[in-house]
């Protein structure tokens, strides 16, 4: 049994749903409905969107131009010289359990991944963890959707052999924390 102060408020994690309840005027205030937090946003979206409108992006029209540019340019040089079967070390950068930060050796056949074994020890990666670790080609999917949204920030090195990206950082919103790729690769050799 939860015992306040007479008068006091107390609040059961609104945000979830729950009900507040004021004891002092014995009255039970229910969370927002959705309808008024869709159209809060509805306000706030047309208020914002002549703004956003205004300038040209918020990453800029020149630097995705630019880096759709550098991604085509080394797709082309990937598809061109990159064996069907390769292998390749991903790194994944993050703070996120270990068993996804240790580097791994992605083993792909036809642009399918086959194997995905953690290179200090050669043991196999938990499922659980497994989306973790992409292709070369998956990498260059999530280069392409973040231009393609418009990421606030995409900074991306290349091989300069086989083109395939060796150093990917793409921050979707600036001002969210979580939501950033952050990874590097090495090491791509024919297998198989």
């Amino acid at each position: 049994m939860e015992v306040t102060q007479p008068g006091a408020i107390v609040a059961r994690a609104n945000r979830t749903g729950e009900e507040v309840y004021d004891p002092a005027k014995n009255l039970r205030l229910r969370p927002m409905i959705s309808l008024f937090r869709s159209t809060r946003a509805l306000i706030g979206s047309a208020l914002l969107l002549p703004a956003l409108v205004a300038c040209d992006s918020i990453t800029g029209t020149d630097d995705l131009s630019r880096e759709q540019s550098r991604l085509d340019r080394n797709w082309d040089r990937f598809q061109a010289s990159t064996p069907l079967s390769y292998s390749y070390v991903v790194r994944v950068n993050c703070q996120c359990p270990t068993d996804v930060t240790r580097p791994v050796t992605v083993w792909v056949d036809r642009g399918s991944i086959e194997y995905l074994l953690y290179e200090d020890n050669g043991q196999p990666v938990p499922l659980s963890y497994a989306s973790s670790f992409p292709s070369a080609e998956q990498l260059f999917d999530a280069i392409q959707d973040g231009i393609d949204r418009r990421a606030d920030e995409i900074e991306v090195d290349y091989d300069a052999t086989y083109g395939y990206p060796t150093n990917v950082y793409i921050d979707y919103d600036r001002n969210r924390t979580g939501e950033e790729l952050s990874l590097t690769t090495h090491g791509m050799q024919p297998w198989n």
